[in-house]
């Protein structure tokens, strides 16, 4: 690679040798950084065939995922359509629970009466019970 000194160099020795049209047309074919930077049109063809082949690989991918893609939202489908009846199934159970449920609090109304009515028949008999304890206790102290 040339430095811009030497490239100036090359340039005032050409105005010995030519006139200064040629000489400036000789320096602007000249490239700058030297002819390995160049590119060629069989280094462009190459780019081109090899930009071809890529494009054409690309898409065949892209056709692939998109066969993915088709076969996922298949799956999908299957498993929104397993989902809504297994929550519709769900549903059911619930009201089945929730009827349940409404048939135990019945019963445990039903139990809290029948306790409340009994509370007067036990209490009474609890006192009845005490008051003969307590005249079974008299009675035998009175004999020791």
């Amino acid at each position: 690679m040339h430095t811009d000194a030497q490239r100036h160099q090359l340039y005032d020795e050409l105005s010995d040798l030519l006139s200064d049209s040629s000489r400036d047309v000789l320096m602007e074919l000249l490239p700058p950084n030297g002819w390995a930077d160049v590119a060629r049109q069989s280094d462009i063809a190459l780019l081109r065939d090899d930009m071809t082949v890529l494009r054409s690989e690309l898409r065949g991918e892209m056709a692939e995922l998109r066969g993915e893609m088709g076969e996922l939202r298949g799956e999908m489908t299957v498993l929104r359509s397993e989902l809504r009846g297994e929550m519709a199934e769900l549903r059911g159970e619930m009201s089945e629970v929730r009827g349940e449920m409404a048939e135990f609090r019945g019963e445990l109304k039903e139990l809290r009466g029948s306790m409340t009515s009994m509370l007067p028949k036990l209490m009474t008999a609890n006192i009845a019970s005490m008051i003969g304890v307590a005249g079974l206790v008299l009675a035998a102290t009175q004999f020791t």
